[in-house]
């Protein structure tokens, strides 16, 4: 009778992928191809790590494609096939908070290689409120992502599916739809703020979504996770109970410059606070006797004017990087107006550089209403 070799007697291995790790997102592709698996089950697998790529094969077998694996970036490990599989991983949306824009363009380039895509196409994602770059991915992922984005002055903000709450904005004209949207808000015990007409409170991940399928069709619906947004805060005014000595500790400035804040309310005194942050924040004014008044910057719309008589093409570059001119285009005549810009990211971005060529511009910020 033959003898079996040790590697029959062992038993069938699967191969599970622990991190996407510093793996290109190409080689899902390549996997799909080479393992003759569906493309979104090799993706699931990698993103949505720990995750079982392949098993019930040889112990051999599958060494040695953890092997080529581990080459290729990704963290993986071989377990027998009889140990119980990896429990399903909680899922995340990310969205980027760029703290300092002078980082953005880098923040554009490390994102597109981790994400498949150009910087152009990264920078369309970070510029589209609330910055949400890939969604439905596990902690794994996110901490890969995190990694990949080390030394920069950037902020990534992993909302977990489950936990996530989300505002509803509509901008939807009487009628029908209108009536049957504001009826299931109703029901979920969602009222109208009198005053902005937008739902008062938030919805779990289970009812936005339901609410979404109902009533998406009808347009003029938005959902937004609360965990991505992000606010300026306003102080409009001060009185005698006003400890102004703290606005340095409170606003981050030099104190040389109370009375010129002082003199110049409204002014906005903090910006980019995280929505985790808000309440403290508040709580902190407050408790000095400063009330501030939140807005919530991701929801800002603008277009950005620049006058006549300065000197644009200095500028051209910067415009046609930013989307907002073509890549071939000429330098526009002045006065020249952009489109509408949604969101703080671009209008930050936009500042920063021409006031670094000291080319003069103007904001004219929009309501909802205007278009």
């Amino acid at each position: 009778m033959p003898t079996l070799s040790p590697t029959a007697l062992a038993p069938s291995q699967r191969v599970v992928v622990e991190s996407i790790g510093s793996a290109r997102p190409a080689l899902a592709g390549l996997l799909a191809s080479q393992l003759g698996l569906p493309a979104n089950q090799v993706a699931n697998a990698l993103y949505k790590a720990p995750s079982v790529l392949l098993e019930a094969l040889p112990q051999e077998q599958a060494c040695g494609l953890a092997n080529i694996l581990q080459q290729a970036g990704l963290s993986v490990r071989v377990e027998p096939n009889n140990v119980p599989r990896p429990a399903a991983a909680a899922t995340f949306d990310i969205a980027l908070y760029v703290s300092d824009v002078a980082d953005l363009p880098a923040c554009c380039e490390r994102l597109a290689g981790f994400l498949g895509c150009l910087p152009v196409a990264v920078l369309g994602l970070l510029s589209s409120p609330p910055g949400v770059i890939i969604g439905e991915v596990s902690a794994a992922t996110c901490a890969a992502l995190e990694q990949q984005l080390e030394g920069l002055a950037a902020e990534l903000v992993c909302s977990r599916r489950d936990q996530a709450r989300y505002q509803l904005l509509i901008e939807r004209d009487p009628g029908p739809s209108l009536d049957s949207l504001l009826h299931d808000l109703r029901q979920l015990g969602l009222t109208p703020d009198p005053h902005t007409g937008q739902p008062q409170g938030t919805l779990d991940h289970t009812s936005a979504q339901q609410l979404w399928r109902r009533h998406q069709a009808g347009g003029g619906l938005r959902l937004l996770d609360t965990a991505f947004l992000r606010y300026d805060l306003s102080l409009e005014a001060v009185d005698a109970g006003s400890q102004t000595d703290r606005l340095p500790e409170l606003a981050g400035l030099p104190a040389e410059l109370i009375d010129c804040v002082l003199e110049n309310l409204p002014v906005v005194v903090e910006e980019g606070v995280a929505h985790s942050a808000l309440q403290d924040r508040l709580q902190r004014w407050q408790a000095a006797g400063m009330p501030v008044r939140p807005q919530v910057a991701s929801l800002r719309r603008c277009r950005l004017r620049i006058p006549a008589g300065s000197q644009l093409a200095p500028a051209l570059g910067l415009l046609q990087q930013s989307g907002l001119l073509p890549p071939d285009s000429p330098v526009p005549r002045l006065p020249w107006q952009s489109p509408v810009l949604h969101g703080e990211l671009l209008p930050r971005w936009l500042q920063q550089g021409l006031e670094q060529l000291d080319i003069p511009i103007e904001w004219q910020e929009l309501d909802h209403e205007q278009h």
